[in-house]
């Protein structure tokens, strides 16, 4: 009868660290170099300072902003994701941009 509860004891023991073991690996989401990017992305920086100069916007999108924007407000149905609790998608401007590059 001891050796049996020992026994039992010891597996006890095993599972409670392999539950333990696998608390410890969690997957991310996002990667962490991608955590600053509407601080220091290309399109939060770049692009919002191309808006302010249609030429420069011109030549990096090849197309003038008012058909970018007629463009996204087409697009915009198609290509939008839903916000969840767990992250926040890449907005459809950002989408349509990266797209056009």
């Amino acid at each position: 009868m001891y050796e049996e509860s020992s026994e039992s004891s010891v597996e006890e023991e095993l599972l409670l660290l392999l539950a333990v073991r696998k608390k410890s690996r969690k997957r991310k989401w996002v990667h962490e170099i991608n955590e600053s990017r509407e601080y220091v992305g290309e399109y939060h920086r770049l692009c919002r300072e191309l808006q302010s100069h249609e030429d420069k916007f011109f030549t990096y999108f090849r197309m003038s902003r008012d058909c970018f924007e007629e463009l996204h407000q087409l697009l915009e149905p198609k290509i939008s994701k839903v916000v969840t609790n767990w992250r926040r998608p890449i907005c459809s401007k950002e989408r349509l941009a990266i797209c056009l590059r």
